[in-house]
């Protein structure tokens, strides 16, 4: 049984591809061409859509500047993907070689989702004898690249969410503003398509909840650095403090926040920073000071690296 019913006719056309009535049915599907202004600032889409199959029906494709996300609701099948990520990452090794020039397969049933990028080659085909029901959206923007990459960094490219429902209604909600175009649908299309991005790259890893008790020493680790960062930590400090290797206390860190301990450390010391200059009529050596840098040259050296200009241009700015 379908998790939910969406109401729609078959459509006739389409850009990608035509399904024959006998081959699908419920199928719900919307096309977009964004305008100049829309393509060069915001998120927007390709295709999204909803359908149900009733014997398999093979798509394939690649080489396409456009991401993927896909939702199986019911039913089963099998997507496959060579994972443009891989090949573009510039790992020479003989196992990394190896995964970028092969097409996995992987067995696809209800509540899978996969997220791919369509520069690499992937298929999909539902199951002869549990037809299955997908929805999805073909999407595209400035920012689309780093958010990929953020993901990948954190999961593989088919997981399953705990975030089912918002992410259903947050496709069902993009077909609609395309079915019922307003002036304000581009603005609620890349507001949506942010809102999926965001759920599944903060969505919790298997592998993670496998290993909660090094997520929890470093969570530790976190707070820690959060209450004393205006003081002069050391990773052997931390190392010795926390009971935990300092090279894989850098790796963990970096995986688990996606910064090094370095620059976090400096982003909490400029944050503070920033508030004293907007908020206090301290001095900038003061300042300085009061977030655990003494020497007031290095701070601004800093502070520019990190904002763009000076701390006495940000505090005539802001």
């Amino acid at each position: 049984m379908a998790i939910f019913t969406l109401v729609g006719a078959i459509m006739k056309d389409s850009f990608f591809e035509k399904y024959k009535t006998s081959e699908v049915t419920n199928t719900r599907r919307v096309i977009n061409t964004p305008a100049p202004f829309t393509r060069a600032n915001f998120f927007y889409i390709q295709e999204a859509g909803y359908l149900k199959s009733l014997k398999p029906h093979l798509s394939r494709r690649s080489g396409l500047k456009s991401y993927l996300f896909l939702i199986v609701l019911s039913g089963s099948g099998e997507v496959a993907y060579r994972d443009a990520a891989k090949q573009a990452s510039g790992d020479t090794s003989t196992d990394a070689s190896a995964e970028s020039n092969r097409l996995t397969t992987i067995p696809a049933k209800a509540g899978d989702c996969f997220f791919l990028d369509c520069e690499g080659e992937y298929t999909h085909i539902s199951s002869e004898e549990d037809p299955w029901e997908l929805m999805w959206i073909h999407f595209y923007g400035p920012q689309a690249n780093a958010y990929y990459a953020y993901f990948r960094e954190q999961r593989p490219w088919h997981f399953h969410t705990s975030h089912l429902s918002e992410l259903t209604d947050a496709i069902q909600s993009v077909i609609r503003y395309h079915e019922e175009p307003t002036d304000d649908t581009d603005l609620l299309t890349a507001q949506q398509i942010v809102n999926i991005l965001t759920l599944i790259c903060t969505e919790t890893n298997e592998s993670e909840d496998n290993d909660s008790a090094l997520s929890d020493k470093l969570k530790s680790i976190l707070h820690y650095l959060d209450a004393h960062y205006t003081e002069n930590i050391s990773l052997d400090f931390l190392a010795d403090q926390f009971y935990i290797s300092k090279y894989y206390l850098s790796r963990e860190f970096k995986k688990e926040y996606g910064t090094t301990i370095i620059q976090y450390v400096l982003a909490k010391k400029i944050t503070n920073a920033k508030e004293l200059l907007r908020y206090s009529n301290s001095s900038i050596e003061e300042i300085a000071r009061l977030c655990g840098i003494d020497d007031a040259s290095y701070f601004n050296k800093v502070f520019k690296k990190m904002e763009g200009c000076t701390a006495s241009e940000y505090r005539k700015r802001w």
